[in-house]
């Protein structure tokens, strides 16, 4: 939650300009302060850019909060105008935003504000606390607070029990509160391999669902959000669109069972009449040998393109260079421009292709693009691309004429008809999969696009079930299911911690004492003229 306090004077000279009706100035002023608060609350849900760190920006559009601030006076003056035309402006715009770009004002606070964010981390007190209580304190929140978090977010639950229907607006998740906050718990006091940014953000979104857990006895809403694609979005913070380390701190243990490289298995699919219509003859292997290679043993694929992208050069860690080839990969199946460098727009903005933002060292990158097996994968994934779009515009032409299935000139987009393709029959597929295994009583704990998440384990008969009604239902034989077991985070033992480190202290000092005691014995019986030796 974000809290805002005005200076005094603000409400004093606005009091002055509009004596009446009485507290009507309170009453504009407390609803612009409203506004602009959710407007700041909406903005600290985007990652922070450095810039946006550095100089402690916000994301904001001037015209929806000159709208929706309120007006005052008989004229009905914009509250908004009002406090920038007397030189009372509680925001400032520092990067203005831009209608024909389709960009908000980055702007800054402000001396007449004070800002306070109350889901804020103080990563002293969990560094330098010493008991669960302690940490489970700061962490929790207040009811108050929580109370108010949801009825932000989650209006509709105001009265959620006694309007069941708005239910059917949100699909619940069950959240594992002890395994979160200790995700929280080792994200400030150990975690490494992340930026600040990404941090920053982690622990916001990570203290919402705690927030609204503690209120909905741990349980998460999320608001459906539809899309034309075929897609089911939420709306905000949900279990989609966090981090996987966040996604397993509050789902705890559980089973992911996702589509096995679902983009390039979904084209495939469509490999054999492709090939019944392009290449009559031709073997399908010898045509899609790299993207079959790619399917049939992933391993071997990138432990090839691995060795001839990364030398002993390359800047990018041994343990990360798998994954940006996994995303790289991904982006080509997804259709990205395979280009080397960049190009500036229409609108004079300069446009990286993903492939440049992914490999960001120029020798990987060109290293990459120049190897034989990521051509042949390529340009078999351009065949396919081609030939199924080929086939909307015989088939589906309608499609070519949907606005957001087009660029912003107004002509059809590729890559956007594609990925509207794929991820109306990923839904379809996965449809397919949740009907089997409501067949035997198992409930999904999270859906996640291409993934299904289960509290339990399916058995081998299940998921092999499951893998070929996908493959009857749809024709394609390259549909596979991967499982995944993903572990709570261990909660925190910080009591037994420090009663152990007070038990091992206890005992150190028992023995010096001891060795001390047996030292001033010694000393004692030789001073007395004993011989040790005649007791030994």
């Amino acid at each position: 939650m974000i809290k805002i306090t005005v200076n005094p004077v603000v409400l004093t000279a606005l009091r002055q300009a509009f004596p009446k009706p009485a507290r009507s100035a309170e009453r504009a002023l407390h609803k612009y302060v409203k506004t602009l608060e959710d407007m700041l609350f909406a903005s600290l849900q985007r990652q922070a850019t450095p810039m946006q760190r550095k100089l402690e920006l916000f994301s904001i559009s001037l015209q929806k909060l000159a709208n929706e601030g309120g007006q005052i006076g008989p004229r009905k003056q914009r509250l908004h105008a009002w406090l920038r035309e007397n030189g009372y402006n509680l925001v400032e715009p520092v990067v203005k935003g831009s209608n024909l770009l389709g960009t908000v004002s980055e702007c800054k606070l402000t001396h007449w504000v004070t800002m306070v964010d109350t889901l804020a981390i103080e990563e002293a007190i969990l560094i330098n606390s010493t008991s669960n209580r302690d940490i489970d304190a700061h962490l929790g929140g207040d009811e108050h607070s929580n109370i108010e978090l949801m009825h932000l977010l989650f209006p509709e639950f105001k009265r959620y029990k006694n309007n069941l229907a708005a239910l059917e607006q949100f699909e619940l998740v069950e959240v594992d509160v002890e395994s979160l906050k200790s995700y929280i718990y080792w994200l400030v006091t150990e975690a490494t391999y992340i930026s600040r940014e990404q941090k920053d953000m982690a622990l916001r979104q990570a203290r919402i669902v705690l927030g609204i857990a503690n209120v909905l006895s741990h349980h998460y809403p999320q608001r459906k959000k539809p899309s034309p694609f075929g897609r089911m979005y939420y709306e905000g913070t949900s279990i989609q669109n966090v981090n996987k380390e966040l996604r397993r701190a509050i789902l705890g243990n559980c089973w992911e069972y996702d589509i096995r490289s679902s983009v390039i298995s979904w084209k495939m699919g469509w490999a054999k009449e492709y090939m019944q219509t392009r290449a009559p003859g031709k073997e399908l292997r010898k045509v899609f040998q790299a993207t079959l290679s790619y399917l049939e043993d992933k391993r071997d694929f990138m432990a090839t393109v691995k060795h001839y992208t990364f030398d002993a050069e390359s800047p990018v860690p041994k343990d990360l260079q798998t994954k940006l080839l996994k995303t790289a990969f991904t982006a080509i199946s997804f259709g990205a421009r395979v280009s080397s460098t960049g190009w500036k727009s229409d609108s004079g903005e300069w446009t990286n292709p993903a492939i440049v933002d992914i490999l960001k060292n120029t020798d990987d990158r060109r290293r990459f693009l120049a190897d034989p097996t990521v051509k042949a994968f390529i340009a078999e994934q351009t065949l396919l691309d081609d030939y199924l779009y080929d086939k909307v515009k015989q088939e589906r032409a309608e499609l070519l004429k949907l606005p957001f299935l087009q660029t912003s000139s107004g002509r059809p987009s590729k890559s956007k008809i594609l990925a509207y393709l794929y991820q109306h029959d990923e839904t379809e597929i996965m449809n397919v999969v949740r009907a089997v295994a409501k067949k035997y009583g198992r409930e999904p704990l999270a859906n996640i696009h291409d993934a299904i998440v289960f509290r339990k384990r399916l058995g081998v008969d299940i998921k092999t079930e499951m893998e070929f009604a996908m493959q009857d239902h749809s024709g394609n034989p390259y549909w596979h299911l991967t499982a995944k077991e993903l572990k709570r985070y261990t909660p925190r033992l910080l009591d037994v911690e420090v009663e152990e480190a007070a038990h091992r202290a206890r005992m150190l000092a028992e023995e010096q004492f001891a060795k001390q005691y047996a030292a001033e014995v010694r000393q004692a019986m030789e001073r007395w003229g004993f011989s040790l030796s005649s007791y030994s």
